[in-house]
């Protein structure tokens, strides 16, 4: 019996896998707090080190830049190490530069703090992925995906009115310092519940591989038509939504509705919501409508670029609207949950791995790029002006708007 053809496993495994699934659940979550954190910390970071925009972008681009950087190798170890072990050790690297992010006194010392974090941080979601592509049966994995996508989302949760609140009453230094104390039991934990296979079954074993062989692996990966039909829509959909939740939507809200940074996050807290509920809600309607998985992506990715572009136009009339478009983005606009089962779809076993990192990269690099472009587009307007927000969301709405209609004619293309 192939593994496409496995039966779904037995419930004790499933609380099984859960309980292996937990340490690493915990350090995606850290990784997504840290990812939308500067959305909050834009505001003490302006006062404190007088950061100007364009430096908010690259501080919260280096996490990103990292992040992408290392993707590549993370897919290489994966593959031959497994998660426990990859994940354990790359979030020992996160406890160090939580620490070097909270000591910082400068704009270098954020961007080396945001960068050593990414970089620790830069296994755990495709080690998530990875436990359940051996654990789950296929036909389920879109559904655990989008389980492990919105569980993380707690940290995105955290990153709101939570985080506002303790910045507001102990400071963001005080925080980061607790943020490396929960860092460092997420490896705690990871070495000691983390187990790479079900038992009983045995994982492809790729220890033996040499230097060409995993050029090989990459270069099958790469030239694979589906896997880069996924990259392109990958680079905007969910790189626009953390342009947003993760980093400008904290400015925007108050510099054009003077909101406080605990109206802000509660705000935020309201976008969040839509992407803790979205993800699953794919993966449940992918295992309903077999065969649209590309619509539901073009789907996904078209309402992105709606709710900009009404976010542009429409927002700025009140904070309701602009809450309810950013909730329409947060539920509705994120193909994640789709991307990834596709790329898991599109290779064997033994490369699921490099798959899966071959579109976080593409994700990452996209977060990179576009917070970048986010913070020079904001910075060429005076400080505070709704007019520069007003054009950042107009470039997210192009950007997702090409990638949609790009992904659908190259997916048409595919299927003739």
């Amino acid at each position: 019996m192939t593994d496409h053809a496995k039966p779904s496993l037995p419930s004790h495994t499933t609380l099984t896998f859960l309980r292996v699934l937990a340490p690493i659940l915990l350090a995606f979550s850290l990784s997504q707090f840290f990812r939308s954190a500067q959305a909050l910390l834009a505001g003490p970071l302006r006062d404190e080190l007088a950061v100007t925009p364009e430096q908010i972008g690259l501080i919260s681009g280096s996490f990103h830049f990292a992040f992408a950087l290392m993707q590549i190798p993370v897919g290489v170890m994966l593959d031959r190490y497994g998660p426990r072990l990859t994940n354990g050790m790359l979030m020992m690297v996160t406890v160090i530069g939580v620490i070097i992010f909270a000591n910082a006194q400068s704009v270098l010392g954020l961007m080396v703090g945001q960068a050593v974090i990414g970089l620790g941080c830069s296994a755990a979601f495709m080690a998530a992925l990875v436990l359940a592509a051996r654990w789950t049966a296929p036909e389920k994995f879109a559904a655990a995906s989008g389980l492990i996508v919105s569980f993380s989302l707690m940290g995105v949760l955290a990153s709101a009115t939570p985080l506002a609140a303790l910045v507001e009453t102990h400071g963001w230094r005080t925080v980061y310092y607790g943020l490396a104390g929960l860092s460092l039991l997420a490896v705690v934990l990871d070495f000691l519940f983390v187990r790479d296979t079900p038992p009983g079954k045995e994982a492809h074993d790729q220890k033996g591989e040499t230097v060409l062989d995993v050029l090989r692996g990459m270069v099958s990966v790469w030239k694979n038509r589906q896997v880069w039909l996924l990259v392109g829509v990958a680079f905007f959909s969910y790189p626009a939504i953390l342009t947003v939740r993760g980093l400008w939507g904290g400015p925007y809200l108050h510099d054009v509705f003077d909101l406080s940074a605990v109206e802000v996050g509660n705000v935020l807290l309201v976008m969040t919501i839509g992407m803790i509920v979205g993800p699953p809600t794919y993966g449940q309607l992918k295992r309903m409508l077999p065969g649209k998985t590309h619509e539901l992506i073009v789907f996904a990715v078209l309402v992105g670029a709606v709710a900009c572009l009404l976010q542009a136009f429409i927002g700025p009339v009140g904070v309701w609207a602009a809450a309810l478009l950013l909730l329409l983005h947060g539920f509705l606009g994120s193909s994640a949950t789709l991307n990834y089962a596709a790329s898991r779809e599109a290779v064997p076993e033994h490369q699921i791995g490099r798959a899966l990192t071959t579109i976080n990269l593409a994700t990452f690099a996209g977060l990179f790029v576009l917070q970048g472009i986010a913070g020079l587009i904001i910075g060429q307007f005076e400080a505070g002006s709704p007019v520069g927000y007003r054009m950042m969301f107009i470039f997210l709405g192009i950007g997702l708007g090409v990638a949609g209609v790009s992904f659908w004619f190259g997916a048409r293309r595919k299927s003739r």
